[in-house]
């Protein structure tokens, strides 16, 4: 019983950290936020996490892996649709989501990129969670490539780049602007792209 309560009380944190950094960014929200929000107490906070960065981080990981298993389940293994129409298929899909939840959350690990008063630690882990997402994206374009249903001259790392920082900057937009317009531009010109 002891286990499970322990476990709870890091995912309750974990939960609440998650939903505290998507809606007001990681160095607007104060150890004491979160710990009202989790309902737990200090103490148990840092039985689970030596630092409010170090926490930060573990919120960063859960939400990448958890958009990134999304991302690869689309791009990677959706061979009913070409590499073209998974990358328009997945992205339409993410406008979608943020059209629901009305353009209040963007990418939380997009927006971490901007965050100021943070360690070389943080960014490289921001970094290197990217690089994974940009690398799912470089996959799909090869195998459009190798199947010739992207041109053979396209970079597909560039490429892949280019769209995930594209795809970035228009969710920055959407945010300020608080409508799908940056989305759909995006995705319009990424049509055009391929």
């Amino acid at each position: 019983m002891q286990k499970l309560n322990i476990r709870m009380t890091k995912e309750n944190a974990l939960a609440a950290g998650l939903e505290l950094f998507s809606k007001k960014g990681y160095s607007n929200v104060g150890l004491t936020e979160i710990l009202e929000k989790a309902e737990i107490p200090k103490g148990s906070f840092y039985h689970h996490f030596k630092s409010k960065e170090a926490f930060a981080i573990q919120v960063l990981e859960g939400y990448s892996n958890c958009g990134l298993a999304v991302c690869q389940d689309v791009l990677l293994k959706k061979s009913e649709l070409t590499p073209k129409e998974r990358i328009q298929s997945y992205y339409k899909d993410r406008a979608e989501e943020f059209e629901q939840k009305q353009f209040e959350k963007g990418c939380l690990l997009g927006d971490s990129c901007s965050e100021g008063g943070v360690s070389n630690e943080f960014k490289t882990f921001v970094e290197e969670q990217l690089e994974k997402w940009e690398a799912t994206i470089e996959q799909c374009l090869e195998e459009g490539k190798a199947n010739n249903q992207i041109s053979k001259e396209i970079d597909t790392r560039m490429m892949a780049s280019v769209i995930l920082n594209g795809w970035e900057g228009a969710i920055f937009r959407m945010k300020s602007s608080k409508n799908r317009q940056p989305l759909d531009d995006f995705i319009q010109i990424l049509d055009l792209l391929l």
